[in-house]
């Protein structure tokens, strides 16, 4: 009989240690960049005086989130490689699953240049526990281009 009950026991724990790890964990499910607020114009391509926006979205988390959205440099003229471009860090706080909106006004006297738009998303805690990123480039206004 006790054999039995350990077996069983056994199965029960394997079982519970099974469905644990099926679990969804919190993580970014969407990154598009687009020229529009809506998202409507996915694009990687930009001109000095657009914006870039783009919408993180968060799946499957109960807790509170901060999602940080940066751009760096790949090749970009005064910008060291990998050097975060001023001004771009964007932190949106969630309660849980949802999307963070982020846009970019690009100084329309920007030389151009590649660069990467980055997500992380951060737990409560303060670790990060997800990322995406998508690599950009950005081209110089034609003469001519003023200001906005």
């Amino acid at each position: 009989m006790k054999n039995k009950i350990r077996l069983f026991v056994a199965f029960a724990a394997l079982f519970a240690l099974g469905s644990a790890c099926n679990m969804s964990t919190a993580n970014i499910s969407s990154f598009k960049v687009s020229k529009d607020k809506a998202g409507t114009q996915e694009t990687k391509d930009f001109k000095a005086g657009e914006t870039i926006y783009a919408a993180t979205v968060i799946a499957n988390s109960p807790d509170k989130v901060t999602v940080k959205t940066y751009l760096t440099a790949d090749d970009a003229p005064m910008l060291n490689k990998g050097e975060t471009v001023p001004g771009s860090e964007v932190n949106v706080e969630l309660p849980g699953s949802g999307t963070a909106n982020y846009s970019l006004p690009i100084p329309a006297g920007l030389k151009g240049g590649r660069f990467t738009l980055h997500a992380e998303m951060i737990n409560a805690a303060g670790e990060k526990k997800d990322s995406k990123h998508e690599n950009i480039k950005i081209e110089p206004a034609s003469a001519g281009t003023s200001s906005p």
